[in-house]
């Protein structure tokens, strides 16, 4: 069955996931009012007072994820050090790391260890040993992915291929997903610039879902992607790797990066197919920078590589299974596009 949806002079109307059920209206919102959902940042006023150096330095010197406190995470199973990733932009900035990317065991897993072989497949992977970024105007002026550097991204999806074939080697575990949460409104538990990696005994609720959808839809994926084009959504396209500004996205603010010929995982691209798909993904996070987002790589047999990249700064409301999509998205995307040619 063809993806439902309306256009009308070459605008999306409406469109309906079918792979959630979900139907986005695109609808104009420029005139309403989000000044209580965006309120209490202030670390984005450039002229609030700078922070006091002491409190900086507590913060640091209680978090789990900077140098010199790993003990008081679970023992390390993997890491890069400086000396494996020379051209580390952090290096002098960061005091005593001996690290760059480190991996440990998550404390709480989010599935139960006698669901996957009496295992914990539940994973931290800290992105880089800076807490703050480097001229840090409040507590929350944090690191973020954005400020790693393109070539440090892929660095760290190299560390989580790595850390995926150990997982797999684990019989009880069948799928595995990368989850990104940055900020307090994505519902980052930590401050520190990290990512989770997850092992599964069935396959993901959110991949099978995608998996249900493409036998329902034959060809759902191409489809998607020409109705994306039609409405002007696309951003970028090179090397077998496209990401566009999805209308059936969890969030109004909803980005895919997607390989459509590859259905596999991670681990069976080779080096410069990996930095294909790092890139295209970290060009969409540094645009967004420090703002709060999420992001996650859905991969396996039946779905094409891809990843969702949510905005999660701006204000959400799925009201009895309708979204709704601002109607200047296209000039966002035209936007996006200016800002990515310039980078």
């Amino acid at each position: 069955m063809p993806i439902e949806y309306e256009m009308r002079d070459g605008a999306l109307l409406w469109i309906k996931s079918p792979i959630t059920g979900v139907i986005s209206y695109v609808v104009d919102v420029r005139g309403k009012s989000f000044a209580f959902t965006l309120g209490g940042r202030e670390e984005l006023n450039p002229e609030a007072p700078l922070p006091d150096p002491k409190a900086l330095d507590h913060a640091m010197r209680t978090c789990p994820f900077c140098p010199g406190n790993e003990s008081l995470a679970p023992p390390e199973l993997m890491r890069v050090t400086p000396a494996e990733f020379p051209r580390w932009h952090g290096r002098g900035l960061c005091e005593g790391a001996g690290w760059v990317i480190r991996v440990f065991n998550n404390r709480f897993p989010r599935i139960p260890e006698s669901l996957t072989g009496g295992r914990n497949e539940s994973y931290i992977v800290v992105e880089d040993p800076r807490h703050f970024s480097d001229h840090p105007r409040s507590i929350n002026d944090l690191m973020c992915t954005a400020a790693l550097g393109e070539e440090h991204f892929y660095q760290l999806l190299l560390t989580d291929v790595r850390l995926i074939r150990r997982v797999l080697e684990n019989p009880a575990v069948r799928s595995v997903v990368i989850r990104k949460n940055q900020g307090r409104e994505s519902g980052a538990s930590q401050p520190h610039p990290h990512q989770q990696v997850i092992g599964a005994p069935q396959l993901l609720p959110a991949i099978e879902a995608e998996r249900r959808a493409e036998r329902e839809n034959p060809g759902l994926w191409e489809q998607l992607l020409e109705i994306v084009d039609r409405a002007g959504l696309m951003i970028e396209q090179r090397d077998g790797v496209i990401s566009y500004a999805s209308p059936i996205g969890a969030f109004p603010r909803s980005y895919d990066v997607i390989m459509p010929a590859f259905r596999g995982s991670l681990t069976e691209l080779d080096g410069d197919e990996l930095r294909r798909f790092a890139r295209a993904i970290f060009r969409l996070v540094h645009i967004l920078g420090p703002l709060p987002l999420d992001y996650e790589i859905h991969q396996g047999p039946g779905v094409p590589l891809h990843a969702h990249v949510n905005g999660r700064l701006y204000p959400y409301s799925n009201v009895a299974g309708t979204l709704n999509l601002p109607s200047q998205l296209v000039h966002n995307v035209a936007a996006l596009r200016k800002a990515l040619a310039r980078n």
